[in-house]
């Protein structure tokens, strides 16, 4: 279900989520937020788009905007626009994003106390041994959601002509991957391998990735087979 033609809800009542079209190395991708309605009605905003009056009047009849994430190096870029939108709302996210852009105006770290005693609904979990991202994912157990920016990637049908035909170059035309910079800058490691461990363990219905559609098909599986390139060989 469409709320004002802006968001579509993926779990009734809890999570909503709205794309748009972005570019990124040469081609179209369509880039998605995630909404998630906290316990007492406040919003937690994972990687915003840009805060036009259809966005802020679908968010506004959801509930309060509380928590604006920034998930990792990439998603800041709307960041400062909403954050000026919604002056009362805290921004959460990794410093090396404030760093890379200067606009950015972090409250908190995705593993200050504070953070989490504030949003208990959503476990954070960091994605180690991959700087390039420096991405945190969150786990909402309520509904079994991994949601997360970059960690996963698939190109289908309703995607931009540039990036179907880029997807099917790198592997990725409906096929559940790494990202192809992810997949380049990233080396095997024990720390990538305890991490993919950790998620693949968790009790999955969908992941909900910045730049595919939902994944509801073996989650946990298509998961942890994406990041198999980075688990060293066992000795």
């Amino acid at each position: 279900m469409a709320l004002s033609g802006v968001f579509e809800q993926v779990v009734p009542g809890s999570i909503w989520v709205s794309e748009r079209p972005v570019r990124y190395g040469g081609v179209r991708l369509r880039s998605r937020t995630t909404v998630v309605r906290l316990e007492g009605g406040a919003l937690w905003v994972h990687s915003p788009g840009p805060p036009t009056k259809d966005v802020c009047a679908a968010l506004e009849a959801l509930g309060e905007v509380r928590w604006i994430v920034v998930p990792n190096l990439f998603h800041h870029l709307q960041t400062p626009a909403v954050a000026a939108r919604y002056p009362g709302a805290q921004v959460v996210g990794p410093r090396s994003a404030a760093e890379r852009n200067p606009l950015v105006r972090l409250s908190l770290g995705a593993d200050d106390p504070e953070y989490v005693r504030a949003t208990r609904e959503l476990t954070p979990i960091q994605l180690r041994g991959v700087p390039f991202l420096d991405e945190t994912v969150f786990f909402h157990a309520a509904t079994g959601s991994l949601i997360a920016a970059d960690v996963l990637i698939s190109a289908c049908a309703r995607d931009h002509w540039t990036w179907r035909a880029a997807a099917r170059i790198w592997g990725r035309y409906e096929r559940v991957r790494t990202p192809p910079d992810v997949r380049v800058r990233t080396r095997p490691s024990a720390a990538v391998a305890e991490s993919i461990a950790q998620l693949r363990a968790l009790p999955l219905e969908r992941v909900l990735v910045a730049h595919a559609d939902p994944i509801t098909d073996r989650p946990a599986e298509q998961l942890a087979e994406a990041w198999e390139f980075a688990i060293p060989p066992q000795r």
